[in-house]
């Protein structure tokens, strides 16, 4: 990527995709945790017990890692949409301002 400006336009969007991914996921947690039966901590917990066994399922760092681990794979989502919209928006502008 030899434009310094698509460069910075994908940097962005990528930065604003995951914010806006965790976002969205922390906002659902809080605002459908009753209605869902329960938060991200609650489903962390109960796939630790599955995989691991009761005893791993109350292990608070055992818990914790798999949801950084989640929360870490739906930021990544979140910035390769984000820097593909960024992309796209760099050139479309570009080309709109030729």
């Amino acid at each position: 990527m030899s434009d310094k400006g698509l460069k910075k336009a994908v940097i962005i969007g990528a930065i604003i995709g995951a914010l806006m991914s965790l976002g969205a996921a922390l906002a659902m947690d809080y605002v459908l945790s009753d209605s869902l039966q329960g938060t991200w901590r609650d489903a962390a917990t109960k796939d630790v017990t599955r995989m691991f066994g009761p005893s791993c399922g109350q292990n608070w760092f055992a818990v914790t890692l798999v949801l950084v681990i989640t929360m870490g794979f739906l930021a990544a989502v979140g910035a390769v949409l984000g820097a593909m919209g960024g992309a796209f928006m760099n050139r479309f502008f570009k080309l709109l301002l030729k």
